[in-house]
């Protein structure tokens, strides 16, 4: 799997709803909802934790794996590089992704400093809304706990702030498509709500525009073992234009 070192533990509730499994083998995807949203799981790889589509397909917006990080007293990694386990509520839309930070004390050097804990990423299809959660508990004091969530597609056009957050449209394109800049068959307005207010945000760039957005929370001195909020953050579709907008 990629030389990295990563716990993969499927729970009864999410195999009993995936069709055609062998018993040896382990799905390379899973996805949850229909109708307005999807939320896509690429379980071999840091990209789509997950990505929202939308009914067509199109993707909206791309939670990273390999982008987002925890930072936790002074200790940072990539949420790739945490252990992580998968669950499916399909009856409520509700999906379950939690990281464990256990794997990376066996070989991080700076062990005797990292912190034993969870994160846990909560998505609620509502509708033509996702809203995503994110939630720390310490197995060990804390003092300081910093998350940076990844946002990504390529490419995020007319990208402007709102009240709470940002919108933008995204195509039908790929991302060879758009960077041999073809013209889209439809654009869709999607907006992004910060509903726990970050620290910092900011947006990533290369020559063909913006494809990354970065939000940073940060957390004083969570209960021991207990499930305490550090983000929440909805995002949203509201219909399509064709490709001539």
């Amino acid at each position: 799997m990629l030389g990295l070192s990563f716990l993969l533990i499927l729970s009864a509730r999410t195999l009993h709803n995936l069709q055609d499994l062998a018993a040896v083998e382990a799905p390379q995807e899973l996805r949850l909802g229909s109708g307005d949203l999807e939320a896509l799981y690429t379980l071999n790889a840091g990209m789509n934790k997950p990505a929202i589509l939308d009914r067509r397909g199109d993707a909206l917006v791309e939670f990273s794996g390999w982008n987002s990080y925890a930072d936790v007293d002074g200790v940072s990694a990539d949420l790739w590089s945490h252990g992580f386990n998968i669950e499916l509520d399909r009856q409520r839309n509700r999906a379950f992704l939690t990281w464990s930070s256990l794997p990376l004390r066996q070989s991080d050097p700076q062990e005797r400093r990292m912190r034993r804990y969870q994160l846990e990423q909560v998505v609620t299809l509502e509708g033509s809304q996702a809203v995503v959660e994110y939630y720390i508990i310490p197995n060990e004091p804390v003092r300081d706990a910093r998350l940076t969530v990844g946002l990504y597609h390529w490419y995020y056009h007319a990208l402007s702030p709102s009240k709470d957050g940002f919108v933008f449209s995204v195509t039908d394109l790929t991302r060879l498509e758009a960077e041999e800049r073809l013209q889209p068959r439809r654009y869709t307005p999607v907006r992004v709500r910060l509903l726990t207010p970050p620290e910092g945000v900011r947006t990533l760039t290369n020559e063909f525009g913006v494809y990354a957005i970065e939000s940073s929370y940060r957390l004083h001195a969570p209960r021991l073992y207990e499930r305490t909020l550090i983000a929440r953050m909805s995002v949203a579709a509201s219909g399509e234009t064709p490709g001539g907008h």
